[in-house]
């Protein structure tokens, strides 16, 4: 029978986890960030900013004696990550364990210790809770709104899908400003020769700002990805095995793009949502990869022997610009998907 780790009851004093731990979340988000062409910051003092300086053009002209006209060199534009607090709390009971020798997989066996209150299973607990932390954080990394009233990972900060849907109410993604297209929704073939979902995707990747085009990064929900291969497979003579980087090559053909490339990571949740962009244009930041204070044990103190997890950090978000030659995205729509954790409680 399986035991489920009762967190309706859980706290020693203040002991505090070192060295391994404290950075467990940036080594469990470095790797995945990395693939996701996505920068991980450390973020020191609760805000990060980042100057785009934009440049005029056309201001060489020919020279004439006693006429000169003097041009403006650009904007400069402030781009701010500010990060804000979120924690996870787990409590359990350390009688719940008396009298049992526990082993797991790891190398210390252990029973209840009445004089350190120390759980049996502290550090597996903390190491999972810190995995499940950094997996959490990816399913809120695209569509997290910062609200301290949702009670869930949705709530944690302003990921990039807010940023983005702030930036087009203000007006500062629009089709105008050439870093918008509109595709329409993109949905599966209807039939056979429906082909229409892939020619949606060759237009907008043509229709970003050529500079873009040189080496552009797409982000691309799994769902989307796949109706665009399937309407190819229908444009295709040969379509028995369609892979990946054979839709790639396509795709790069088709464009003129011969550098692009695809992120279709779960953390794009699902929808048809596209997202053109530089590599590490997408900023995340975490106040400090080695905070003393990130993971805690400890006692309460109505009950010693009650032991609590407590994880502590604070997160944030930034796209560092969004100028054409840096950014395109679409009309479309995406929603998250909880993939964090092995299980959820209905």
């Amino acid at each position: 029978m399986t035991k489920v780790i009762n967190t309706d009851l859980l706290n020693r004093a203040s002991t505090q986890w070192d060295p391994v731990l404290k950075t467990m979340p940036f080594a469990v988000l470095n790797d995945i960030l990395r693939e996701m062409g996505i920068n991980i910051m450390e973020v020191v003092g609760g805000k990060d900013t980042f100057v785009t300086f934009n440049r005029q053009g056309g201001v060489s002209k020919p020279y004439a004696s006693g006429t000169i006209d003097y041009g403006n060199l650009g904007k400069a534009t402030e781009r701010t990550l500010e990060v804000v607090k979120s924690y996870a709390a787990l409590k359990e009971h350390i009688e719940n364990y008396k009298g049992k020798l526990l082993t797991t997989n790891m190398p210390e066996k252990e029973k209840v210790d009445n004089q350190s209150k120390k759980h049996p299973l502290e550090f597996l607990i903390l190491s999972e809770i810190v995995k499940t932390i950094s997996e959490d954080i990816i399913d809120a990394l695209f569509f997290a709104e910062r609200d301290v009233t949702d009670k869930s990972p949705l709530g944690m900060f302003d990921g990039f899908c807010k940023k983005i849907t702030d930036e087009v109410s203000a007006g500062e993604i629009a089709v105008a400003k050439g870093n918008m297209y509109n595709t329409g929704s993109i949905v599966a073939p209807a039939n056979a020769s429906d082909v229409t979902a892939y020619t949606q995707l060759v237009a907008f990747v043509r229709a970003a700002n050529p500079f873009l085009r040189k080496k552009p990064v797409l982000y691309i929900s799994n769902t989307t990805l796949f109706h665009a291969q399937d309407a190819l497979g229908n444009k295709l003579v040969n379509k028995d095995v369609l892979e990946f980087d054979v839709f790639l090559q396509h795709l790069r053909g088709s464009t003129a793009c011969p550098n692009l490339s695809i992120v279709s990571n779960h953390a794009l949740g699902t929808g048809d949502q596209l997202i053109l962009t530089v590599d590490r244009n997408l900023d995340f930041g975490l106040n400090t990869k080695g905070d003393h204070a990130f993971v805690q044990v400890r006692n309460p103190y109505e009950d010693p022997n009650e032991v609590q997890f407590w994880s502590q950090w604070d997160a944030g978000t930034r796209i560092r610009s969004i100028h054409p030659k840096m950014f395109l995205v679409n009309d479309g729509v995406a929603a998250g998907q909880q993939l964090s954790g092995d299980y959820v409680v209905s």
